[in-house]
């Protein structure tokens, strides 16, 4: 089940997929960047290349207040989206 598309810029999506099972899957322009299984969340780490220099990122999944599932994503150590 995809639970977020983040559009980081023109050239850049990030996508965040969970299964029924917990297996949380992040991917990076459409590939494959990152796999757990877990029950109340993860975070996941992975580096690319953006414009000749390299762009490190941690997407953190959490269950949130009222029982919903929040998404924090930082890149270079800065907050793209908390939520």
């Amino acid at each position: 089940m995809r639970y977020l598309t983040l559009n980081v810029s023109d050239d850049v999506t990030i996508e965040i997929d969970n299964s029924m099972t917990g297996k949380e899957t992040i991917m990076y322009n459409g590939e494959v960047v990152s796999e757990i299984s877990t029950v109340l969340g993860g975070i996941h780490r992975f580096e690319k290349m953006e414009n000749g220099e390299l762009a490190k990122y941690e997407v953190r999944i959490s269950i949130k207040p009222i029982l919903r599932v929040g998404f924090d994503i930082f890149r270079n150590n800065k907050v793209l989206l908390i939520c």
